[in-house]
C-alpha cells in the first residue's frame, strides 16, 4: 500500500520500479498477469499476488505468457478497465505479443511490459539475447506498434515517457513498456506520491 501524501508535500524517495507501478496505479491499472523472471522481478516485487479481483491495490496473477497476453483485452471488454501483461526476456515476449496484435487491431488500450537483456549478455545466450544480434525485440515491437513502444532506459525521462504512454492509451491504443534494467534499476529518482 502506498503512503497517502497530498499534492505539494515533500517528495518521497523510491526506486524507479515503484514509480512505474505508482504511475500505472494512478491510471487505474491494478491487474497484472504473466510470469515472473529475472528480467521483470525487480518490478514485480512491488506487486502483491492476486487474491481479490475487486481490490484497488495493484496485484499480479501468474499465468502463462500466451494466455496472459490476452487478459488485458478480456478485462477491458468486461470491465472497461486497463490491465497489464508482463513477460520475461526472450521468447516470452513473443508469446504475449499475440494478445498485443489483437489489442492493436481492436483499438483496446492495454499495457504490455517486457524487459530487454543487459548489454553484458549480448552473444552469450541466443534465447535471451534481445539485442540486434539476438531477437532484436525492440525493432520487432516497433515494427508492429511504432511510437507506442517506450524503451525505459533513462531514469530522468521516465516520467515523460510514461506520460506519452498514457496519451497513447487515452487514444484506445495498446502500449509496450520495455524495461532496460541496467538503466532503470540503478539511480533512484525522487518523485511526489500523489494522493488518489
Amino acid at each position: 500500500m502506498r503512503p497517502n501524501n497530498l499534492y505539494g508535500s515533500p517528495p518521497c524517495v523510491a526506486d524507479n520500479y515503484q514509480l512505474i507501478i505508482d504511475t500505472l496505479t494512478d491510471w487505474g491499472i491494478t491487474l497484472y498477469t504473466g510470469v515472473t523472471g529475472g528480467g521483470v522481478i525487480h518490478l514485480l516485487k512491488h506487486l502483491k499476488p492476486l487474491d481479490d479481483l475487486h481490490s484497488d491495490d495493484p496485484s499480479f496473477l501468474t499465468l502463462g505468457e500466451y494466455s496472459a497476453g490476452f487478459v488485458p483485452l478480456g478485462y477491458y471488454l468486461a470491465s472497461g478497465k486497463i490491465a497489464a501483461a508482463v513477460a520475461t526476456t526472450g521468447a516470452a515476449t513473443k508469446l504475449i505479443t499475440c494478445g498485443l496484435s489483437d489489442a492493436k487491431l481492436h483499438d483496446i488500450p492495454a499495457v504490455f511490459i517486457v524487459p530487454v537483456s543487459g548489454s553484458n549478455t549480448e552473444g552469450f545466450s541466443p534465447l535471451q539475447d534481445t539485442s540486434i544480434h539476438g531477437s532484436n525485440i525492440v525493432a520487432q515491437l516497433r515494427a508492429e506498434l511504432g511510437d507506442a513502444v517506450f524503451v525505459l532506459n533513462d531514469p530522468f525521462s521516465l516520467s515523460a515517457q510514461l506520460a506519452a504512454a498514457k496519451a497513447t492509451l487515452d487514444r484506445s491504443k495498446p502500449v509496450v513498456l520495455v524495461l532496460d534494467n541496467e538503466a532503470v534499476g540503478n539511480p533512484v529518482v525522487e518523485y511526489a506520491v500523489h494522493h488518489r
